[in-house]
């Protein structure tokens, strides 16, 4: 069996928190056991996609996605339930990619602080012709985008999240953030354009 095919319907309409808290008090080991492939079957599909897109590789995003499944389980007890526990993962899967992508030198982050360029944090009509693409030409237009554009773009407007908590992920500026993101809105924008064009 390989890994994507041990994921399975969840038998439980338990909650993902209530999930958590069967599996960390539980004492019968079966019963865990039980939660614990429940909880496996629900996130195990997503954070392998959510690998794939952020490395572009099915085999390397598969050994991320076991390591961070892994990851997920050895740290349950950290799980406060401050934030849904999708946004918990999510964070994990982000993190341990980066850190693969930092480790391979695949990624590098310059830090713009230094820049005094001000970006407005209202680019709406930007943000509004990136959200017209259509998604199958997003797609194609995707592959041609560095490791770190695509990556910044998913994490804004893929899993909507804040620039003060992308900036915390990447270890980066807030400045920082907001001129990457115009930065590589505008790099997507003219990809768009000029596909569209041809």
């Amino acid at each position: 069996m390989t890994f994507l095919e041990k994921s399975k319907s969840h038998t439980t309409e338990l909650s993902d928190e209530d999930l958590v808290k069967k599996i960390l008090s539980s004492k019968d080991k079966k019963v865990q056991r039980s939660f614990q492939e429940d909880l496996y079957s629900r996130y195990v599909k997503k954070v392998f996609f959510k690998c794939v897109s952020i490395v572009k590789n099915r085999d390397t995003a598969k050994d991320l996605a076991h390591d961070i499944m892994v990851k997920m389980f050895l740290n349950l007890s950290k799980f406060k339930g401050e934030a849904p526990f999708g946004s918990w993962i999510s964070s994990i899967s982000y993190n341990h990619c980066i850190n693969f992508l930092r480790k391979e030198n695949k990624i590098r982050f310059s830090d713009l602080d230094d820049v005094k360029e001000k970006i407005a944090d209202n680019n709406e009509s930007e943000e509004k012709e990136l959200l017209e693409m259509k998604l199958n030409q997003l797609e194609q237009i995707f592959q041609y985008l560095s490791e770190d554009e695509r990556l910044i773009l998913l994490m804004r407007y893929q899993d909507e999240m804040s620039i003060k908590l992308i900036a915390e992920k990447l270890e980066m500026g807030e400045s920082a953030v907001k001129m990457r993101l115009k930065r590589s809105r505008d790099h997507l924008a003219k990809l768009f354009k000029k596909m569209t064009n041809e």
